[in-house]
This record gives C-alpha cells, structure tokens and sequence, in this order.
C-alpha cells in the first residue's frame, strides 16, 4: 500500500465517527423561512430512535484489501517513459524483471507450440499426398495407356497409322520433323509420353491435375495447327476421347479413397479396443 501513498487517507478515514442517529439527516434544515417549526417536530420524532442497522467504521485490513490490485493486474506493459502520471489516480505498477521472464518464456512455449503444430499438419497432408499420388498412378496407368493406343489414319509413320501426341517434342525432334519454329508459338510443350513418364514417377495426386494436361496438350496443337488442319482436328478428338473416358476412372479413384478411409476407421477401432483392454 505504501506504492499508492494512502496511509494517511486510511488513518484518517479510521478515526472518523459516523452517527448513530437519524439526526444528521436534519443538518441544513432550517435555512429556509419557515423551516425551524418543521425541524422543531422532526427532533421530537427522531429523539432517540437509532438506525436499524447502526454504520460503523469499515476495519483498516478491510479497506487496505479492497484497494489492493489483483495479482493478475501486476503483470502488464511497462509505461510509456513519456507517459505523464495524473496525480491522486492508482497506476499500475510497472513489470518486474521476473514477470518479463515468465512472460518472454510463455510467448516462447506459445511459438514451439504453433511450429509443432504447423510442422504436424505438413507432415500429415504431405502423407496424404503421397498416399493419393500412389492411387492414383494405379488409376491412370490403364488410362495413359489407352490414350497412347488411339491411332489416325491422318498420321502415318513407318506405312501405319499413329498417334502424333505420343512423340516427346523438344527441339530436336521438331527439327526432324520440319517444324523447328515450334516454340516460338508454344512455350510449355506437354505431349503423352511426358505425361506416361509423371504417371510412373506418381506426380499426379488428383485428377485435376492429369486434365490439365490433356487440356495442355490440345491447346498447343491447335494453337501451333490452324483450324482445319489434321493434328488440329486429331487434338480436338483426343479431348473429346478423355472427356469421355475421365468420369469411370475418377469414379475409380473415389473408390480407393474409400478403402482408405475404411482401412484407417478399422484400424483406429482396433488401437482403441486393444487400449481399453
């Protein structure tokens, strides 16, 4: 108490003597013309009658803890050395050097926490990942292999119809084949040899992603071939040919999604039967 400087403010506040009669009230009455008769009879009804419930001063321990702060109220920012104090108001009083350790300590934990957590969560969506690029690799397996089956007679190689999309191009290849401008018109070539070559590293976790190929593969054939052209129209087709085949194979992966989920529920049952024995 001796921080706020109120030990004369209690002792005076001690000594004081409260009344022990409605008297007090009547203090000032009679100031007024004609007041006096009126006070005059409101002595003779109040003579002697106490109050019910007499005041008596408060004890000095009392007042003292009323006015002390809460433990919790001790630990707050340090004052702004440019904060100006207004005389007769309680400031709080600044942070101790323990109380800045326990609460540099606590951010501390706080951070260690939310980095586990955060590192938990990558872990645990990273496996995730990998276990739906393995589906999926079983999935698109059959499928990149029926895409590379489709022929047209519009191309040949070697006397027999082909498919244009299965050649890898690169530079090279493009000036093989008499078209070395290629790239000047497509800057990110896809073709299904690449995308097969994904498929058996398992870099396709969704098949979002397999489309998105496909789509890539369509949009620099007909972008580099004009419309009317064979590989613009053998593009289109292709597109057409995947649009219509992707549902069965995407069904096929919600499939095995399911058998996971399965897998996990039973295997959680067992760990939590075999705790409770």
């Amino acid at each position: 108490m001796k921080h706020y400087k109120l030990e004369a403010h209690l002792s005076k506040m001690a000594e004081t003597e409260l009344p022990s009669t409605y008297q007090h009230l009547l203090r000032g009455v009679g100031d007024l013309p004609g007041a006096q008769e009126a006070k005059g009879e409101l002595l003779s009804l109040l003579e002697g009658v106490p109050f019910d419930r007499p005041i008596d001063p408060l004890p000095l321990n009392v007042i003292k803890s009323a006015l002390q702060l809460p433990a919790a109220s001790k630990v707050g920012p340090k004052s702004h050395p440019t904060e100006r104090k207004v005389p007769g108001l309680i400031h709080t009083p600044p942070p101790t050097h323990k109380d800045k350790s326990a609460m540099e300590d606590k951010l501390k934990t706080k951070a260690k926490d939310d980095k586990d957590k955060k590192e938990k969560k990558d872990k645990k969506k990273k496996k995730r990942e990998r276990e739906d690029a393995q589906m999926m690799q079983k999935v698109l397996a059959p499928l990149i292999s029926e895409l590379r089956t489709i022929t047209w007679p519009g191309w040949i190689v070697n006397g027999k119809p082909a498919n244009p999309f299965i050649q890898k191009i690169t530079k090279e290849n493009c000036k093989r084949l008499g078209v070395p401008n290629y790239f000047d018109f497509v800057k990110e070539p896809m073709d299904l040899t690449r995308m097969k070559e994904k498929v058996e590293r398992a870099e396709y976790s969704r098949m979002e992603q397999f489309a998105s190929d496909i789509k890539l593969v369509v949009h620099n054939a007909t972008t580099f071939n004009r419309i009317g052209e064979p590989v613009h129209q053998m593009a289109l087709e292709l597109e057409r040919l995947f649009e219509a085949k992707a549902p069965t194979y995407k069904a096929s992966f919600e499939d095995l999604q399911q058998e996971r989920k399965k897998r996990k529920k039973d295997k959680k049952k067992k760990k939590d039967k075999k705790k409770e024995k």
